[in-house]
């Protein structure tokens, strides 16, 4: 089984003063949300474990869908993501990516199939009352009169 620690969600900041003198002025920094605590010390001090994976997650209306898994904290940057660290993956932690995490379950799920998926001009021509067969006859027809290429 698994285990799932959840090291909270992060974001982009520009602190006031540099933690170390003659840095970059484009260098980047992220902290996590709930209380502000530096990436760049954190993954020092708290990420050194390297048989954990360590998982960036981004919020998307099927839920927080994976979108890098690696061992090495150094090659992350978790700003505008949530992360968490994942113990016991048995299969190649890279087949994680795109999958929807369930908290609730502790399970990653695939994610929907495009066909699963709501055809957006279905739902508006539902909403709006019209004959979806009606309209895609008149689309083959104008298709046929106005051949593209």
């Amino acid at each position: 089984m698994i285990d799932i620690v959840d090291h909270g969600e992060w974001e982009a900041y520009k602190p006031d003063n540099y933690p170390i003198k003659g840095l970059p002025s484009s260098i980047l920094f992220a902290r996590r949300v709930s209380d502000g605590y530096d990436w760049y010390m954190f993954a020092r001090k708290e990420l050194a474990v390297a048989d954990t994976v360590k998982v960036l997650l981004r919020k998307a209306e099927e839920g927080w869908v994976v979108i890098t898994t690696t061992h090495d904290a150094s090659m992350l940057f978790p700003a505008d993501s949530r992360l968490i660290e994942v113990s016991g993956v048995t299969a190649d932690h890279e087949s994680l990516r795109t999958n929807i995490l369930d908290f609730d379950k502790r399970q990653f799920i695939p994610p929907p199939k495009p066909e699963d998926r709501p055809n957006m001009m279905k739902i508006i021509m539902d909403e709006l009352g019209v004959d979806e067969a009606k309209v895609t006859a008149k689309l083959e027809a104008a298709r046929k009169r106005r051949p593209h290429g």
